[in-house]
C-alpha cells in the first residue's frame, strides 16, 4: 500500500466504514409504466395489466439451507400509484388474532422496504399479513422503528386460496415522492428490498421463524435491515 493512501485510510475511517456499510445488492427489477390503468384491489391479479409485467421469483432462506417455497413480486407504475402484488405458496399460514398493527410482525408477511439513501439513515417498510392487515413504520439505521409513523394514503388487500396467499399493495406516488423515492422519470432507480416472513408451527405449536428475501443479507445472522439487503427498483 502506498504511504499516501495509508494517510488517507487512516485519516478517514469513519467514511471508509461507512462505504462498506452502504453496499446494496446488484439485483434490481424494472417498473413498467402504465398509464390510465387501475387495479381493484382484492389480492388477485385480475386485471389484464397484470399479465405484462414481469414476475420475480428468485427469493431464498439466507440463513437456512433448505428449498424455499415458491415467492412472486411483480409491480408497476401508473400515473399516480405504484401498484405491488405479491404471491406466497404457503402450506401452515401462522395467524394470530391479536388486535393493534403489530400483530403483523409475529405472523406470516410480505414486505417492502424503500430507502432513501444507502446508508439507511432512512428508510420506510410495509409489511402485510395474509388478512391483508399492515404494519407500516419509519426507520434509519441501525434498527431504529418509528411505528407512529404511517404510509400516507397506502392501501393493501390480501386473499387465501388452496396453496397460500396472495397480497395486493398501492401507495400514491405523492407520497414517494414527498419522501424523496421516487420520479416517473425513466431510468430513475431507487434502492428497495423485497422480504417474505415465511413462518412455520412446531408440533407444540410453536412458532418457528424462517426469513426470505430478494437479496441475500451480508450478515450471519436473519437481519433485513442493513443496507445489503437492498436491491433497486428500476422505472422504465
Amino acid at each position: 500500500m502506498k504511504p499516501s493512501l495509508l494517510i488517507l485510510l487512516l485519516a478517514v475511517p469513519c467514511g471508509i466504514s461507512q462505504l462498506f456499510a452502504a453496499e446494496t445488492c446488484e439485483r434490481s427489477y424494472r417498473l413498467q409504466v402504465h398509464s390510465g390503468v387501475e387495479v381493484i384491489l382484492d389480492g388477485k391479479p385480475t386485471e389484464d395489466v397484470w399479465k405484462q409485467i414481469p414476475s420475480e421469483k428468485s427469493f431464498s432462506f439466507p440463513w437456512r439451507e433448505e428449498t424455499p417455497p415458491r415467492t412472486e413480486f411483480r409491480a408497476f407504475l401508473s400515473e399516480d400509484t405504484l401498484y405491488i402484488y405479491f404471491k406466497a405458496i404457503d402450506s401452515d399460514i401462522v395467524l394470530f388474532d391479536d388486535q393493534g398493527e403489530r400483530v403483523v410482525e409475529k405472523e406470516d408477511r410480505v414486505e417492502v422496504f424503500f430507502a432513501v439513501d444507502p446508508e439507511l439513515n432512512e428508510y420506510y417498510c410495509v409489511e402485510v399479513d395474509p388478512l391483508g392487515r399492515v404494519m407500516d413504520y419509519r426507520a434509519s439505521y441501525y434498527r431504529q422503528f418509528d411505528y407512529a409513523w404511517t404510509f400516507e394514503g397506502l392501501e393493501a388487500a390480501a386473499h387465501r386460496g388452496d396453496s397460500g396467499y396472495s397480497v395486493e399493495m398501492a401507495i400514491p406516488t405523492r407520497a414517494l415522492e414527498g419522501l424523496g423515492l421516487l420520479s416517473l422519470k425513466g431510468g430513475v432507480r431507487f434502492r428497495a428490498g423485497l422480504f417474505r416472513a415465511e413462518f412455520r408451527r412446531g408440533p407444540g405449536g410453536e412458532v418457528e421463524e424462517r426469513w426470505m428475501s430478494w437479496c441475500k443479507p451480508d450478515s450471519e445472522t436473519p437481519d433485513f435491515h442493513v443496507p445489503s439487503s437492498f436491491g433497486h427498483l428500476v422505472v422504465e
